[in-house]
């Protein structure tokens, strides 16, 4: 493994995750639109793509362990585990804010649009206390805003209040009583409104904090340079085994509060991929998402969920609007989905590429080809340097 002695970290396969679980979000909800709900112009579709197109929670569930293991990683590396809140707030502020801002007042347009093609009228003070809501990241707290605007955004808002917990509860904790003892009391927290006070909150998954919890213990790991037993992999496998088939039956017609034993078993085996891919031997599925075309996406996979839920929603306004057939739904949908990748990415060049550093900039630059020199050379992946 190449290893820099810098506190940031960035991982290809990790970047590379991160593009596949907003690709499959994306696809996720043009599956809910088009196929799943009801009136859909291509519900034929339905019992092809039910068994494969309808854990678009699991694809949230992802990125919020790789979050908890890409912010983790600086702090394990760090032998006091040190956390300056205020420096920690500004970059995750820079590194999100710009492209959250901007693509929540683009959104106004497209659901404007779509409420018109819909006949539906909706008062302006409506979209205004939505703005507010959503600016101030607490719209996943309040069922009727969680999914307003940009349904897709109420994980942000979860993310952020996450980050909170994490460098003000979290982060004491590591440092005093070891990484295990913040996963516990992630656990704890985050499960205490599904036990113990009936399900409250369930609609905006609070054990999602566990997850995070996970990926920082995952980061720990990774940091500690421990060497991975060959025993472990297997572990891992079995984790991921598990992982699927917990996921089966908590699809899109679980209840909100009956899928956080699914989310805890994936959580787990998304945490112990990591672990394995820090290793010496990187496994397979390590390898296929450190591939060029696939951290190419991980790149550009925030814009990518960020704005594809607008028009996703147009599209299928318009399509139920012009009482459309098969045929012309089916066009409409495949034209739709290279159309929106491909805004993502003019989206990222404007609203993120511009906040992130130099290092990282380079690091996205650079990470492709050193990975793939690496994989042919030694079997294992590259390590460069750049922020979460």
């Amino acid at each position: 493994m190449l290893q820099q002695p810098q506190t940031r970290t960035y991982f290809p396969h990790v970047e590379g995750l991160r593009g596949v679980a907003a690709l499959y979000v994306f696809l996720y909800h043009v599956w809910q639109a088009g196929v799943a709900h009801a009136g859909a112009t291509l519900g034929v579709l339905l019992p092809l793509t039910l068994p494969w197109l309808q854990f678009g929670h699991f694809a949230v569930s992802i990125f919020i362990v790789i979050s908890g293991y890409c912010l983790g990683l600086p702090v394990a590396m760090r032998s006091d585990r040190s956390m300056d809140v205020a420096k920690f707030a500004r970059r995750r502020a820079r590194r999100l804010g710009p492209a959250y801002v901007l693509a929540l007042f683009l959104s106004l347009i497209p659901f404007g649009i779509a409420l018109l093609l819909r006949g539906q009228h909706v008062p302006v003070w409506h979209v205004g206390v939505a703005l507010v809501s959503h600016l101030a990241l607490v719209h996943n707290l309040v069922p009727a805003l969680a999914e307003y605007l940009n349904g897709p955004m109420w994980s942000i808002a979860l993310e952020c209040q996450i980050y909170v917990v994490f460098a003000l509860l979290l982060v004491p904790v590591w440092r005093r009583f070891g990484p295990w003892a913040q996963l516990a009391v992630a656990l704890v927290i985050g499960l205490a409104p599904q036990l113990l006070f009936h399900g409250a909150l369930a609609y905006t998954a609070p054990w999602l904090l566990g997850l995070f919890a996970m990926g920082v213990l995952a980061a720990q790991v990774t940091a500690s340079g421990a060497r991975i037993a060959p025993a472990f992999r297997w572990i891992a496998f079995a984790a991921g085994v598990a992982a699927i088939a917990a996921m089966l039956p908590a699809g899109d017609a679980a209840a909100d509060g009956s899928v956080w034993p699914s989310d805890l078993i994936v959580g787990a085996a998304v945490a112990l991929l990591f672990v394995t891919a820090g290793g010496s031997a990187v496994p397979l599925t390590a390898r296929l998402l450190s591939l060029r075309p696939v951290v190419t996406l991980g790149t550009f996979s925030y814009s990518l969920y960020l704005i594809h839920g607008p028009m996703v929603l147009v599209a299928a306004a318009l399509l139920l609007r012009l009482h459309a057939g098969t045929a012309l739904s089916a066009v409409v949908y495949g034209a739709l989905i290279p159309l929106v990748v491909g805004l993502a990415y003019a989206f990222y060049r404007v609203a993120e590429r511009p906040f992130l550093s130099p290092e990282f900039r380079a690091a996205l630059e650079l990470a492709p080809d050193r990975t793939e020199r690496m994989n042919e050379v030694t079997g294992t992946a590259a390590i460069v340097t750049g922020p979460a």
